[in-house]
Parts: C-alpha cells; structure tokens; sequence
C-alpha cells in the first residue's frame, strides 16, 4: 500500500504541470557551523526558491522540495522546480551556485521525460516524512502555473 501511494502521489506530482529541474541539495558540514534544524532547513530552501540572480528564465515560479536527513543526520533536500519562461541558457549554473555559496553541495538537472518526474517524487517526496518534511511552493498561488477560473455559484 505505501508504494501504491508513492506512485500515485509521484504521478500527481509529475501532473501538476512541466518541471525543468530536479537534483539535490544539501549542507556542507565543514563550512557550516552547525547541523541546522528543520526551521532553519525550510528557511534557507524558502529563501533560495525566492531567489533569482537575474540571468534570463531563472526565476522559480513552483516547487515541490522534499527535506530528508543522510545518515550521519545532517539534511538535505530534493527540489522539483517549474522556472518562469522555461529552462534558459545559465540557469542550472545560476541556481547551483545560489546554494553552494551559502550552504554547500548542489545538483540540478533536466527531466528526460514526465515519467522521470513522477518517478522521482514518488521517490524522494515520500520518503522519510515521518523525519522530513515537504514544501510547496510558493506558499500563496498556484502549482500548476495558472489559476482556475472561479464562477458565481449557480442555484
């Protein structure tokens, strides 16, 4: 039962619209002082999905980031993000080093294909939650890239 709801959950996922990066980040324990919390953790994920270095195309528009711990407890985290305008030119890179020059380790990535996507959230979104924790972003909108229509009720 429990793969049956990672697999559905990876296709909702995967469903939500077109994702453009997926990879992980983490800590760097020999330049960060300590092991930061969960708080600290979603915080410093918040901040860079908020970020955008100003390169064409490298602004987050959503994300679905799973928080895990590694086995020596320190965590790191798998972001799926949806980028404004699409993958540009420099955009990983961007991205990449807007982590690594504050916290440590970065790999972003291209989806092949939507079912790499699914398979990828039914891995790493579902993990460990009952230690982790997920954010989606952003906190206020849409996932999906666009808002429903809302009519008057009828009756």
């Amino acid at each position: 039962m429990k793969d049956d709801v990672r697999q559905c959950w990876g296709r909702w996922i995967a469903g939500l619209g077109e994702w453009h990066l997926f990879g992980g980040i983490t800590y760097d324990p020999r330049t960060v002082v300590a092991r930061p919390s969960n708080a600290a953790v979603r915080r410093d994920v918040s901040r860079w999905l908020g970020y955008s270095p100003g390169h064409p195309g490298v602004f987050v528009e959503a994300a679905v980031v799973a928080i895990e711990l590694q086995g020596n407890e320190w965590p790191h985290a798998h972001p799926l993000l949806r980028l404004r305008g699409g993958l540009g030119p420099g955009a990983i890179s961007a991205l990449g080093q807007a982590w690594f020059q504050r916290h440590g380790w970065a790999q972003l990535e291209r989806p092949k294909e939507a079912r790499a996507v699914a398979e990828y959230a039914a891995k790493y979104l579902s993990k460990d939650l009952d230690r982790g924790d997920v954010i989606f972003w952003p906190r206020r909108g849409w996932l999906t890239g666009h808002q429903p229509v809302l009519g008057r009720p009828h009756g």
